[in-house]
């Protein structure tokens, strides 16, 4: 006869099945942004910024997610996943009521810092406290099937707030969805509360121990800083698409209030990218996910520098590439680095992100501000493909091509 398992066991247990019932929720919640379709059209007319100058201002976003993203991952690693969380939707509450506030350049930037400090307390904890939660319940073999399901409920979600955004701007000023995306977000912060902390069996480090371990074991590994700089430019490719998306849209001659059909119709295409993620991935393999995924997107831009409309589902293909590609860079990641530094880890690979957009938008805005819109989107893809190509290179010499979910967990 078994004896029935500790009350503290079953407590946990019962906490650990509550928060998956509670994630697709708090995935729904946590980030209720109704201006996806207008931002940019937003800083253009209302704030007077160029197409150049929003993408500098998305590279000062990656440059504060940079300085924040290793010490928030420390945070969650040392305080827990759901802190992390808790004060990521707070900020990020705050950083849109800033947004839909700000009429001078520095409330602007202090809307972007705070964007940036919500992105990175969110980043690496939010996929740290899902594997926690799945591995505490011995279900971790189902990460990126869950990670999946994530960016199918956040995609539809953003596509739905967006096209209420910008039917929005028919009848309120364009600054209205930015102040409601503030005051609804709160309904984040009241989820996160009923979210419980997964249990982790890891050593515990001192902060500044957390960090070197995590460093040195991405960058020092070259499978794991391969498969980190693969993600970074795919990263880019879909960021630069998120930019110029509105203009190119505009160029074809279309409304202002239209834009939210296109923008939604891109994120209900990620969400069905998202929705596949797993099972293209397991079926692909990791070899030709890791080559095929980042490459299609950075020859996507292609699509919006020919400024006609049929070539607008190609143009969005970074949404394919990001969507399949990330669950599987970030499972791969997980499983091989140790319980105790895994939000830290994770933290570190989005330094790589944001240090590669913050280098590369730069670059492609002076491109389209000298050039065109055309132009400089195309100078983009080629730079990126060939980036592309090199850190494939690069990951596939390092020999562990092994599938993420056949790796041995850490």
């Amino acid at each position: 006869m078994t004896s029935p398992a500790p009350a503290h066991e079953i407590a946990t247990r019962r906490a650990l099945q509550r928060n998956l019932r509670l994630l697709p929720w708090w995935w729904a919640a946590r980030w209720i942004w109704l201006g996806e379709g207008i931002w940019v059209i937003y800083l253009t007319t209302e704030r007077h910024l160029t197409v150049g100058e929003v993408l500098l201002f998305q590279a000062i976003y990656s440059a504060v997610v940079i300085a924040a993203e290793v010490p928030t991952g420390i945070v969650a690693d040392r305080w827990g996943r759901r802190l992390s969380v808790l004060l990521g939707c707070a900020v990020g509450a705050g950083a849109m009521l800033t947004f839909g506030l700000a009429h001078t350049v520095p409330l602007l930037l202090l809307s972007y810092a705070l964007f940036s400090v919500a992105s990175a307390l969110f980043s690496g904890a939010d996929s740290a406290l899902l594997f926690d939660t799945l591995r505490g319940l011995g279900r971790d073999g189902e990460f990126t099937r869950w990670q999946a399901r994530e960016r199918v409920i956040a995609g539809a979600s953003t596509g739905a707030y967006t096209l209420l955004g910008s039917l929005m701007v028919r009848w309120l000023p364009l600054s209205a969805p930015f102040v409601l995306s503030g005051v609804l977000s709160v309904a984040g912060v009241l989820l996160t509360l009923a979210l419980s902390e997964p249990p982790r069996e890891a050593r515990r480090r001192s902060f500044a121990g957390i960090g070197f371990h995590a460093a040195r074991t991405v960058l020092g590994r070259r499978p794991l800083l391969g498969a980190a700089v693969l993600m970074a430019l795919t990263t880019a490719a879909i960021q630069t698409m998120g930019v110029a998306q509105q203009p190119v849209a505009l160029a074809y001659g279309v409304p202002v209030w239209s834009l939210g059909l296109f923008v939604g119709a891109q994120l209900a295409f990620s969400a069905g990218c998202a929705a596949i993620a797993d099972r293209l991935g397991r079926r692909a393999g990791l070899t030709l996910l890791f080559l095929a995924m980042p490459l299609v997107s950075a020859l996507a831009l292609l699509g919006g520098a020919g400024g006609m409309l049929w070539l607008y589902p190609v143009f969005i293909l970074p949404s394919l590439g990001w969507n399949v590609l990330w669950p599987h860079v970030t499972d791969y990641i997980a499983r091989r680095v140790d319980g105790g530094v895994r939000a830290t880890a994770l933290s570190v690979a989005s330094v790589l992100d944001q240090l590669t957009s913050a280098a590369a938008l730069p670059l492609f805005g002076y491109a389209i501000d000298r050039h065109g819109l055309d132009a400089g989107l195309a100078i983009a893809s080629a730079a990126l493909a060939a980036l592309v190509v090199a850190a494939f290179v690069f990951w596939w010499s390092g020999g562990d091509r092994a599938h993420a979910g056949a790796a041995a967990s850490a």
